[in-house]
C-alpha cells in the first residue's frame, strides 16, 4: 500500500514540475497568420475610391442581390404531417 502511495506521489510531483516549464514563442510567431490575412485583401485602397463602377448592368446586380438576400431567409415550415404516430394525417 505504501508503494502505491509513493508511486502516485512521485508521478504527481513529476507532473507538477513538468507543468512549470517555460514555454517561449519564436520571434516570428503569428507571422503566417498575418500574411494570410493581408493576402486575402484584393485592393486595400478600395474604400477610398469614389468613382462609380463602370460596366455592370443594374438589373443583373439587382437580381443577384435579391437571390443573395433570399438565401438567408428562413423557409416557412408547414406541418402537413401528423404528430401522432398512428398513421392518421391531421391538418
Amino acid at each position: 500500500m505504501k508503494v502505491i502511495h509513493l508511486a502516485v506521489a512521485i508521478v504527481g510531483i513529476g507532473l507538477l514540475c513538468g507543468a512549470c516549464s517555460r514555454a517561449t514563442n519564436s520571434p516570428n510567431w503569428g507571422v503566417a497568420y498575418q500574411e494570410m490575412r493581408v493576402k486575402q485583401v484584393l485592393d486595400p485602397m478600395a474604400g477610398e475610391k469614389l468613382e462609380p463602377v463602370e460596366g455592370q448592368d443594374g438589373r443583373v446586380n439587382a437580381t443577384a442581390m435579391e437571390a443573395y438576400r433570399k438565401g438567408f431567409e428562413k423557409p416557412d415550415s408547414e406541418f402537413n404531417r401528423s404528430v401522432v404516430s398512428s398513421g392518421v394525417q391531421t391538418k
